[in-house]
């Protein structure tokens, strides 16, 4: 049984009658190739890195002849039954009609790709059908598709048509795209694309007439309409073809099997299109609102929408499609008469389009027999797209015709569309709100996106009334894969991709770790975590720069060798300075350092004894008040600033006594080991010692010697007492 005209079998998947669009979610920031059917500039800067289109159908219809018969169509479609167009449309229409029915679309599987923000590319793949009625008889319509009506039974009614034609088109296309941000300016942004597309001509059948002077008879019994005749007083038509069939889309339509030969069969004809198009953005934020710093550089944030205003132009369905396979021409002229009786079921191939021309009056010329040039439906759009607050949006786009009518090939009606439109990663939604130049009408349809998957309409009220002159639908699917910020689950800064801690925060300078210090040695590696050290030192300071952290030299301020702890050792005999009681002077382990004397077997001579000054008092007391002055920074044998004074006073008192030599011992109090205790008097005095060798004075003329937490000279049981122990005492002495 006949099905749906041309390419209804689409009826659950389609788009707009005048402009396959998807107005209601194309204008989502994140359609992925949607969006480049409106200008495929859009895709240059596009919020998707990558986007695979799965399969997406649409079908339209629209016309200014009737009203669209939305329910008894879908219920005779899904009975099985004949579905033609005297069953769509309720004739309302007394004048000349236009008429897209169907309108239907494929698109195949391609895909997006963002190489960078400032270019793009995009491979896609469709297959369209278009059936179109141009200026033409509403009764001279029902005379060649056997319908009959109710509306007009007047006899002798008179036709004048000029510049009328039929088209009925079916082609593929195969599409590169590539767009390009051309400038980039703070607030402004200037983006083009081009789109060319190898064009496979399918099939395509029409005809279309400069003129067609004629006067119509109706016999009719109780205001139905039994048959009609024309009379052609005049006529000068061109019909043209690559298809067998023609009468039956006219009047019931074509199998399925039929349109699984034309969709996928050998095709007849070939031709290149392009579109072209550029985008203007108006961002007042940019770039500063979109920055942000991540692994010490600044980015920017290419998930966010950052216009507030952008305009769109762009010129689409440039080019046309050569027939020179199995094309069929005839040029009919003079006048001759037509019944609707016979003509319907008299135009089942073009040999029957000839003979019955012929044999009705009529001049048919068929020597042409060359390519015929089927043109594409070029348009012109231009748009904008208003960003309201947040996820709101407002969206204006005007299409204007640019075809040459006298041309074959379909083209499209001027229109004016608005869509508000909530949109979001995830979830878009748009009302399309549309004013056609075909029927004067104002439609309204609903877009939904979730994900990758859509569904909508952007003329969908026949579905509730009875009173709409368009109607269409569509669905689809696509793989999208959204651009997104560098990953950073700490927050800190550090991408979790260079993150050594990437779920707590820290440094850069410690690869995304706590480092308090901020010496760039993360925390959970530095030794000294509160005192910055170079990362060779594992974070630890080392003041005398001689290699040794501070926290492992016994001699911090006086550069030394890492065998002896950071001390030096003056006399080169194997004992650091630190323990060495005759420092300058060359001697054993065993005694400490210092050479050892040898008693010879004959008493050597009596030396004459001569007796050291002694030290006065007053010498003594200046040199136990300034070891009194003498302080430390908490915990440690570093000297504070306020100890300096008193001990340049005894590096004058030594530089005074030549002969002398001075003690140095450490105390500390009772808090804390023993042991810990012993080594840090023992690294006080030590700093003590090396802070009088920094002033000139010869390391053997100083003995330090620390003694931990014995032999206090107050209870231990106080912060006083215990202050008092912590102490330093130098004595002046002479041999």
């Amino acid at each position: 049984m006949k099905k749906l005209i041309v390419i209804i079998f689409c009826l659950l998947s389609g788009t707009l009658a005048n402009a396959q669009r998807y107005f209601g979610i194309a204008t989502s920031n994140w359609s992925g190739t949607n969006s480049l059917y409106l200008n495929p500039a859009n895709i240059a800067d596009d919020r998707n890195k990558f986007s695979i289109d799965l399969l997406s159908f649409n079908m339209s219809m629209d016309n200014d002849l009737g009203t669209i018969n939305a329910k008894n169509v879908s219920k005779q479609f899904i009975n099985g039954d004949s579905v033609g167009i005297k069953n769509m449309i309720s004739i309302n229409n007394p004048g000349n009609f236009n008429m897209m029915l169907p309108n239907a679309e494929m698109r195949l599987p391609g895909f997006m790709f963002s190489i960078n923000h400032r270019n793009s590319i995009a491979l896609t793949m469709r297959v369209r059908a278009m059936n179109q009625f141009s200026n033409f008889d509403q009764t001279l319509f029902t005379v060649l598709s056997g319908s009959t009506n109710t509306f007009n039974t007047a006899n002798n009614q008179i036709v004048n048509l000029h510049d009328f034609k039929w088209m009925l088109h079916a082609w593929s296309q195969i599409s590169f795209t590539y767009a390009k941000v051309l400038l980039e300016r703070p607030k402004h942004q200037l983006k083009a694309g081009l789109t060319v597309s190898y064009l496979g001509g399918i099939a395509y059948a029409g005809f279309k007439g400069n003129e067609l002077a004629a006067t119509y008879h109706v016999s009719s019994h109780n205001l139905i309409i039994d048959s009609t005749t024309v009379d052609v007083n005049s006529s000068n038509v061109q019909y043209a073809s690559n298809i067998i069939k023609t009468s039956d889309q006219l009047q019931s339509g074509i199998s399925s099997a039929d349109i699984a030969n034309y969709f996928f069969g050998k095709k007849g004809g070939y031709g290149i299109g392009a579109d072209v198009g550029m985008v203007y953005e108006f961002r007042p934020g940019f770039p500063e609102r979109y920055e942000y710093k991540m692994d010490g550089k600044q980015h920017l944030d290419f998930t966010q929408n950052m216009y507030k205003l952008r305009v769109s132009v762009s010129v689409t369905d440039i080019g046309s499609i050569n027939y020179d396979q199995n094309n069929l021409m005839a040029n009919l002229t003079g006048s001759g008469h037509i019944s609707s009786n016979d003509a319907s079921t008299s135009f089942n191939n073009f040999n029957d389009v000839r003979n019955y021309a012929t044999s009705h009056g009529f001049t048919v010329d068929t020597s042409q027999h060359g390519a015929t040039r089927v043109y594409l439906p070029t348009a012109l759009l231009a748009g904008e797209a208003y960003h309201i607050k947040g996820r709101f949006y407002l969206n204006a786009t005007y299409l204007a015709d640019l075809t040459n009518h006298s041309n074959f090939g379909n083209n499209y009606y001027n229109q004016a569309t608005v869509t508000p439109r909530y949109d979001s990663r995830g979830i878009s939604i748009g009302v399309p709100i549309t004013y056609s130049s075909l029927n004067n009408k104002v439609k309204a349809g609903l877009g939904m996106r979730y994900g990758g998957f859509f569904v909508g309409s952007d003329d969908m009220l026949a579905l509730v009334n009875d009173n709409q002159y368009g109607f269409n639908v569509y669905f689809g699917a696509f793989v999208p894969i959204n651009k997104k910020k560098i990953k950073d689950r700490d927050h800190d800064m550090v991408s979790d991709k260079r993150d050594l801690c990437p779920t707590i925060p820290g440094d850069l300078s410690a690869h995304g770790c706590p480092d308090r210090d901020h010496d760039g040695v993360p925390d959970m590696e530095d030794r000294c975590p509160d005192d910055s050290g170079a990362v060779e030192l594992q974070g630890c300071p080392d003041r005398d720069d001689d290699g040794v952290p501070d926290i492992d030299d016994k001699c911090p301020d006086v550069p030394g060798l890492e065998q002896y702890n950071g001390c030096p050792d003056t006399d080169h005999d194997g004992v650091p300075d630190n323990e060495d009681h005759c420092p300058t002077i060359p001697g054993p382990v065993s005694n400490h350092g210092c050479p050892i004397v040898v008693d010879t077997p004959k008493p050597a001579p009596k030396p004459i004894e001569v007796k050291a000054p002694e030290i006065k008092q007053e010498v003594k007391e200046k040199v136990a008040f300034a070891a009194k002055s003498i302080e430390f920074e908490t915990g440690k044998a570093v000297l504070k600033k306020s100890s300096f004074a008193g001990l340049d006073a005894v590096v004058k008192i030594l530089n005074e006594s030549p002969t002398a030599y001075m003690t140095i011992d450490g105390y500390t109090d009772n808090v804390g080991q023993p042991e810990k205790n012993m080594i840090l008097s023992g690294e006080r005095a030590d700093a003590v010692k090396a802070y009088f060798e920094k002033h000139g004075i010869n390391g053997g003329r100083l003995i330090s010697t620390g003694h931990g937490d014995t032999n206090p000279i107050a209870p231990n049981t106080t912060p006083e007492g215990r202050a008092k122990n912590r102490r330093v005492v130098m004595e002046l002495k002479v041999n």
